[in-house]
């Protein structure tokens, strides 16, 4: 029996044909390995912008600020600022001169009191019938020693640069009143490389440099403004009512384009306001 074979035209029609449909299909496997990409990047983006919105909202939402000067914020900028970031607050059952003990419950902390490093804020009343004479009372922590008590009641030690009783009488102090620990921070823009992160450093931790903490965002990815009970920008650190923080993230690397083809960086923003704690409602 005569096999019937393959012509030459009718191979060249069939590889014609098979070369036509792998193509097309690399070029929907390869958009679709862009389009996975490109949806991976984008997502991390977003979450990292989310993540450093975040982080600097929740620093600065326990800030205060009043008309007399008296300010958590040290030094601001449209780049960055300086305050008192709150690490934990108790109640103070024990003061001298030298030392303030607290109790251990109920006590808030966001982490555990660090000697050297943090200090706290001492409520004192004055005249208990006007309120133009309260204040908080800035304090140096030199040492904590866990484990001493009030009474029968268990507590924690703080000792503290002493306190000026010529111009601060203990009977000034109420007992029982709030205790709030702090320890001075900067939040700033930081060079990573050829990247931009937010940074962070704890100025009375002693860190000399900032950390990235989230990021990257671009070159001008970073801003602070801060805004007056009306809503205006000022440069009065007593006036200040809120504060605007804007984060531009950039992808960490860059992605084809699937429209275009382009490889490019992608882009994301957030903005995000935060309300002083001692604004008028």
């Amino acid at each position: 029996m005569r096999r019937r074979g393959f012509t030459l035209v009718e191979l060249m029609v069939a590889v014609v044909m098979f070369s036509t449909v792998a193509a097309a299909l690399y070029r929907v496997l390869t958009a679709q390995q862009r389009l996975a990409v490109s949806q991976t990047e984008q997502a991390a983006l977003q979450a990292s912008v989310r993540t450093g919105s975040m982080i600097a909202s929740n620093e600065l939402w326990e800030l205060a600020s009043n008309a007399a000067g008296v300010s958590d914020i040290s030094a601001f900028d449209g780049g960055g600022l300086t305050y008192r970031a709150m690490r934990s607050l108790g109640f103070a059952c024990q003061v001298s001169q030298t030392e303030v003990r607290i109790r251990t419950s109920p006590l808030y902390q966001y982490r555990s009191i660090v000697g050297g490093q943090d200090s706290l804020l001492l409520w004192v009343e004055g005249d208990p019938d006007i309120s133009s004479d309260d204040r908080w009372l800035p304090l140096r922590i030199s040492a904590v020693a866990s484990g001493s008590t009030c009474g029968a009641a268990p507590a924690i030690a703080l000792t503290i640069q002493p306190i000026n009783l010529a111009v601060t009488p203990l009977s000034s102090i109420v007992l029982d009143a709030p205790i709030r620990t702090f320890e001075v921070m900067e939040l700033r823009a930081i060079a990573v490389g050829s990247q931009t992160w937010l940074g962070a450093r704890s100025v009375s931790g002693g860190q000399a440099t900032l950390l990235p903490v989230a990021g990257p965002v671009t070159s001008n990815g970073l801003g602070f403004d801060y805004l007056d009970s009306l809503g205006n920008a000022t440069v009065a650190v007593g006036r200040i009512r809120s504060i605007r923080i804007t984060l531009r993230g950039e992808s960490d690397r860059a992605v084809r384009n699937v429209q275009n083809s382009q490889i490019q960086l992608l882009h994301d923003s957030l903005v995000t306001t935060v309300t002083l704690r001692n604004t008028p409602q």
